[in-house]
């Protein structure tokens, strides 16, 4: 039962998964409650204003009824509930941004110095909660070195992979499918590093969620994560590196939304030095899309791919990163 349980949800949430997101987008299409979109300055995604938005939420739903079942059947370690928790937890920060956004009649909710306090908070408690499980000897990336931390810098690194990885997930969420596909490709990297049972209780119900939920996310798509869903997906993931250890290999399992991030840096950077930019638009998987009303300058070459082409992509480069951060972890 413990072995056969977690891949019996993962089958049985893939259609579960597509079945609740088609009813919750059809819902959420009949309240009028779409995205908004952020005015860029050039015209980007305006055809998809109106979407139904806040998908996250079925994720969330469907991975919070797994934690009794697993509960029920003692297959929950402390360290599956710290992963379930940062995940939960980081959703229901980005569930909050949602409904402001809603509400507000705007593209943005919480501000950023409200999330970044939202997401400091959570850590805090967490570490608190869970001192064992955060307190996991860190992998030295392509190296057999093990390193232990004191309690500060632990606390410190807990916070800077929380906040890191909710911001790059949010960032890479900017095209259909994208964020959800990169992250079923990071699920796996981890279910091949650690195929404990502790792992695998917490990764399978999540991927066969998010394989189901990518029937309605992909292009074209009929339900937006929202924010409640890259917040999720981000807390996830940074729940999985710490307390697996991996934190310094999360770059590289993670690589994509270290690009994601990093060209939103380089661009804000970079204008402010030169007054120029380096990308048609940031972050960077806007760079390789067509966009009208561009009346400025960019570093880099013209692209323009078709949106199902940028994600797939993408994702061939998330796979490779997998592939080097399965590499730097010396077991």
């Amino acid at each position: 039962m413990k072995v056969v349980l977690p891949v019996v949800l993962c089958l049985f949430l893939v259609p579960v998964a597509a079945i609740v997101a088609h009813l919750f987008a059809a819902g959420m299409r009949r309240a009028s409650l779409g995205q908004r979109i952020r005015k860029y300055g050039p015209h980007l995604h305006e055809s998809k204003s109106g979407t139904p938005t806040m998908g996250g939420a079925v994720i969330l739903l469907l991975w919070g009824l797994c934690l009794p079942v697993l509960h029920h059947f003692q297959l929950l370690s402390h360290e599956g509930l710290f992963i379930f928790l940062g995940g939960l937890l980081c959703g229901g920060i980005g569930l909050l941004d949602d409904l402001l956004s809603l509400q507000h009649k705007r593209s943005l909710g919480l501000s950023p110095p409200q999330k970044i306090i939202l997401v400091t908070g959570l850590s805090t408690i967490l570490f608190f909660l869970f001192p064992h499980a955060v307190r996991t000897p860190l992998y030295v990336p392509f190296s057999a070195l093990i390193l232990s931390p004191s309690a500060i810098l632990t606390f410190l690194l807990v916070l800077s992979v929380f906040l890191a990885t909710t911001n790059s997930m949010n960032l890479t969420d900017g095209l259909d499918g994208l964020a959800t596909g990169v992250t079923i490709l990071v699920l796996l990297g981890y279910l091949f590093l650690f195929p404990e049972q502790e792992f695998q209780n917490v990764i399978l119900p999540l991927g066969g969620i998010l394989i189901g939920f990518l029937w309605v996310n992909a292009y074209p798509a009929h339900l937006f994560l929202g924010d409640v869903g890259s917040f999720a997906l981000g807390g996830a993931i940074a729940s999985l590196a710490i307390v697996s250890g991996t934190a310094l290999i999360l770059p590289l399992l993670a690589g994509l939304l270290v690009l994601e991030s990093g060209s939103v840096i380089l661009q804000v950077c970079y204008y402010r030095l030169a007054k120029k930019r380096i990308f048609k638009i940031s972050p960077l998987h806007h760079h390789f899309e067509r966009a009208e009303g561009i009346d400025y300058s960019y570093l880099l070459p013209t692209v323009e791919w078709p949106e199902p082409k940028i994600v797939l992509r993408l994702w061939i480069v998330q796979a490779i990163f997998v592939g080097l951060g399965i590499l730097a972890v010396c077991r």
